[in-house]
């Protein structure tokens, strides 16, 4: 079967670029991917508007970063060495990279050692410490629509900028955020998110810029270069997607365990407001941790029940921590009530705490 074929019958020629736009192309991301004095300014500052977005919870302003984060070139200059198997350029584009990676990371890193921990809690930062394939699958496409935007003359290069700064720097300024304030788990899982944005980024724009037919020297040292630099990156990716399954995994089991327990809890307390649940392992055990807002509070007799009910939808002994925020009803503030549960499902009876 003859797949260029089938590739051109498809649509496939559509994408491919004249070689004096090719040749545009490379000067442009050559010249802008060079680690000059303007590059670093930008990277600095790019990074403060970044950062401090992350901290006061604010897409806008992160956005706003991202508008002049020039991070994307030597990416994209990565990208076309690996494919035209030039390794000099590769290098040089690899360690402009490097720097910018440090720059970023030192730069969070001190503003978050000038900002209290207690601002360090928005959401726009708890979204960047636990990456999935979720997050994988927006790299792989911002690479590809990011090439995509800087090969075609019709649209503005500044948008490729910021489709891949969203994957890039957020997450390292999280991880220069997070060490500042010794939380190493954080900081373990922004710094994953990070290069396997920047591994699925550089993959994917080179997907782009193979069928755009872009090419390098036709030599054989060339051609042998080009592939082990593929392979490299294909092994890459590979190591990345371990990990982000098992997180993946892990937060899905999460997630339906969360659903599960506050289903448990609206059939016992229909009026109350579930707040907060979170869900732990310890030993042979499930630990539920609840949080409700409600008039009424719960009684020992329920939270047993509640306990039994969740004991066999787990199939594992629960010990269930509920926390009965009180509510404001016509003048009568009910005082609060934290109650506890624990039982065995191999036994026939419970302890109540």
């Amino acid at each position: 079967m003859d797949t260029k074929k089938i590739w051109e019958n498809l649509g496939g020629h559509n994408f491919r670029i004249p070689s004096d736009r090719q040749d545009k192309v490379y000067a442009q991301i050559k010249e802008n991917s060079k680690g000059d004095f303007d590059f670093f300014i930008l990277t600095v500052f790019s990074t403060i508007i970044i950062t401090l977005g992350l901290i006061i919870d604010s897409g806008a302003v992160i956005i706003g970063g991202m508008l002049i984060a020039p991070m994307v070139w030597p990416v994209f200059m990565m990208s076309l060495a690996i494919l035209m198997g030039r390794s000099r350029i590769f290098e040089r584009s690899l360690f402009t990279l490097a720097k910018s990676t440090i720059v970023i990371f030192l730069v969070a890193l001190v503003i978050g050692f000038l900002v209290p921990s207690t601002v360090l809690q928005s959401q726009e930062i708890l979204a960047r410490i636990n990456p999935t394939l979720f997050e994988l699958a927006i790299a792989l496409a911002s690479g590809f629509v990011g090439a995509f935007i800087v090969s075609y003359p019709k649209l503005g290069s500044a948008m490729a900028g910021v489709v891949v700064a969203a994957a890039l720097v957020p997450p390292l300024a999280v991880t220069g955020l997070t060490v500042s304030q010794n939380n190493m788990e954080a900081a373990g899982g922004s710094l994953l998110l990070f290069f396997s944005n920047l591994i699925a980024i550089t993959f994917a724009s080179g997907v782009l810029f193979l069928i755009a037919r872009f090419r390098g020297p036709a030599t054989a040292e060339g051609k042998e270069v080009r592939k082990v630099n593929i392979r490299w990156f294909l092994v890459l990716l590979i190591v990345v997607l371990i990990p982000l399954f098992l997180i993946t995994k892990q937060t899905l089991i999460d997630s339906e365990r969360q659903q599960l327990v506050a289903s448990v809890l609206n059939s016992e307390m229909p009026t109350a407001q579930i707040t907060e649940v979170q869900i732990t392992e310890e030993n042979d055990f499930i630990v539920v941790n609840a949080t409700l807002r409600s008039e009424d509070n719960l009684t020992k007799w329920q939270v047993t029940k509640l306990t039994e009910i969740l004991s066999r939808s787990f199939k594992q002994s629960v010990v269930l921590k509920i926390t009965v925020v009180p509510v404001m009803e016509a003048g009568k503030l009910v005082p609060p009530i934290e109650t506890s549960s624990t039982i065995d499902i191999n036994s026939t009876s419970s302890d109540v705490h």
